[in-house]
């Protein structure tokens, strides 16, 4: 291997581990947002169907591409109205993408709309949903599809990295008895969008370039050298309580009921019981078997994040 490719080698390794290193963090700063968001959203305890929401939050964290994103997220907000549709936006157009509900849901790809009127301008423009008549939405849309049977929709922007990148049309559908859930499809369109820009910042990571140099001297070698000659040991030990913090983040975001009532009965660990054994699971299929185990990162970060430090909080069956 020539100098300059060993040097590239070298260069190209210690870029991984950067790269590495801060995707986890990246994904707990997008799930730390997505637990504040829900926090400031959540109505009174009860009033969601936390398994319905559960189960379609899942379905869009474990999609592997943007385009299963929305498709979960389609199916998500399915579960809590009538009818949906999502439309792209791009610039002053929103292009209708995919419906669900419909008599002919493929037909809402033939839609080009104007993103300059009505309900879906004040969603766009204030970044929020916005409720009112479904003939605010737009009238060419309506006739179309039918109007619904309570006469009204919402309009939810789907906002990624500031910018709203796409619309959903929800409504209570054409059967009397169907509602629209505002609480639980607003829930469901900001969790895609973290997921979304996580996405992105994935693709971003993996595609960065490497630069090749012109010239290395034996400074720079050696300083190559040293970014990516990390302690084999303590970048384990990194890993696993990064891999402990993603694990114990995900139960407090789909857990933000049972955690607020568990700290309050200090039984944490008694609620929460099933989901913690199965994240224990993974933790010890990664790391069980490694030095890692003996600094036990997954209890200490169960202390640390679900229980504010405080272990008594987890209750007296939490096994230390």
């Amino acid at each position: 291997m020539s100098r300059s490719a060993e040097v590239q080698a070298i260069i190209e390794n210690a870029v991984s581990e950067v790269l590495e290193a801060a995707l986890p963090k990246l994904r707990s700063e997008i799930i730390s947002r997505a637990v504040q968001d829900l926090q400031s959203l959540e109505p009174a305890p009860g009033s969601l169907p936390t398994d319905l929401l559960n189960a379609a939050a899942s379905s869009i964290q474990d999609a592997t591409s943007q385009a299963d994103i929305l498709r979960h997220l389609l199916e998500g907000v399915a579960r809590f109205c009538g009818r949906a549709a999502l439309f792209v936006l791009k610039g002053g157009t929103m292009t209708g993408w995919q419906g669900t509900g419909f008599q002919n849901n493929d037909a809402v790809k033939s839609f080009t709309l104007s993103a300059s009127a009505g309900l879906a301008e004040h969603a766009i423009q204030a970044r929020t949903p916005m409720a009112g008549a479904a003939t605010e939405f737009d009238s060419s849309f309506l006739t179309a599809v039918g109007a619904p049977a309570e006469g009204n929709c919402l309009v939810l922007p789907l906002v990624v990295k500031e910018k709203v990148a796409a619309v959903i049309y929800a409504d209570s559908g054409q059967l009397a008895d169907q509602v629209v859930d505002a609480s639980a499809l607003t829930l469901l369109c900001r969790f895609s969008a973290l997921w979304l820009e996580l996405m992105a910042l994935r693709k971003a990571g993996a595609s960065a370039p490497v630069e090749e140099p012109q010239a290395v001297t034996g400074q720079a070698h050696a300083a190559a050298a040293a970014a990516g000659a990390v302690p084999q040991e303590d970048d384990l030990h990194k890993k696993a309580r990064r891999y402990a913090k993603i694990l114990v983040d995900e139960i407090k975001l789909y857990n933000q009921g049972k955690v607020a009532e568990g700290k309050q009965h200090r039984d944490l660990y008694d609620r929460l019981r099933e989901d913690i054994e199965k994240s224990r699971i993974a933790y010890d299929s990664k790391f069980g078997t490694t030095p890692a185990a003996s600094a036990n990162y997954f209890t200490q970060e169960l202390i640390r994040v679900l229980a504010d430090n405080d272990i008594s909080l987890l209750g007296k069956n939490f096994p230390a």
